[in-house]
């Protein structure tokens, strides 16, 4: 079996709709039904039994999942150790990233990145805090926000105040326009909340995507609390931004990056690590 046989039947599971294994592999989904039949022609036997709604493995699928999974990491692996024996940077570069960094953050770092290392292969996810936390041990770099427990690996990238932010023909909003976010940050907002003598919005619309939240603020629907790095296209002459803060002290949303010490051994991750240091270091503007 190829290893992009390997790669559709993951994708397959892991989706677990052809539609969604199409999204993933940008492939049409007749193509991937194509290729799964001749999958099970050349096994002579049946990987997933198809349902109205999804795609669940046979027991025998199950083992050639476990099979495909299996070789995709021996592929990975293998490639690491010819880097590391070359010293050259190729292989695979995996990050798991909040969303919020890979909107504003990552692109112009990752533009950088791969223009300077084009044999590194990128294995980018990206999502939810909680969610990308939970990839941390997956992956070779994890760029998180916010205050996580456990300290392994973890080093500040940097921190950023926060802003109620109201388009300043509306000042007097009684609606708050609230993203999706993890836990720690509508914590913050709600003890920001508390402290002050702010009036309570009468009414919360929350939405999926800083963008949306942003937009909708812009349109005058209601006031909203962004991270600086998500106000930089913001104009001062449209929004009025109040900085946050609670006895008397700036109230701020931290990044951090995760990484294992054997990762960091690997040319590809020291290089970008290097990269991610260079850059906070020398303060340049991203994005």
């Amino acid at each position: 079996m190829r290893l992009d046989d390997d790669e559709l039947i993951v994708a397959l599971h892991e989706a677990g709709t052809i539609r969604g294994a199409s999204r993933h592999l940008y492939l049409s989904q007749p193509a991937i039904s194509q290729r799964l039949k001749q999958i099970e022609e050349k096994w002579g036997e049946t990987l997933f039994i198809r349902t109205h709604k999804s795609l669940i493995p046979t027991p025998i699928g199950e083992e050639i999942i476990l099979y495909a999974k299996t070789r995709i990491q021996n592929e990975k692996e293998f490639i690491n150790r010819m880097s590391l024996l070359t010293g050259q940077v190729r292989g695979t570069l995996s990050l798991a990233v909040s969303s919020v960094i890979a909107q504003y953050y990552l692109p112009t770092l990752l533009k950088m990145y791969m223009a300077l290392y084009p044999q590194v292969k990128i294995d980018l996810h990206t999502g939810l805090t909680t969610a990308m936390h939970a990839k941390r041990h997956d992956v070779h770099v994890s760029i998180l926000r916010g205050d996580l427990e456990d300290e392994e690996s973890k080093q500040k990238l940097f921190s950023e105040n926060l802003y109620y932010v109201s388009n300043q023909e509306h000042e007097e909003t009684n609606t708050l326009i609230e993203f999706q976010s993890d836990p720690t940050f509508h914590a913050t907002l709600e003890k920001w909340f508390q402290s002050k003598p702010f009036p309570l919005p009468k009414q919360t619309i929350k939405v999926d995507q800083i963008e949306t939240c942003k937009q909708l603020m812009l349109n005058g629907i209601g006031a909203c609390i962004l991270p600086e790095i998500a106000t930089k296209d913001l104009e001062h002459t449209r929004c009025r931004f109040i900085k946050l803060y609670t006895n008397g002290e700036d109230l701020k949303r931290d990044t951090w990056t995760y990484h294992s010490e054997k990762h960091t051994e690997l040319p590809q991750v020291h290089a970008f690590l290097d990269m991610l240091h260079r850059v906070k270091n020398e303060s340049l503007s991203l994005p």
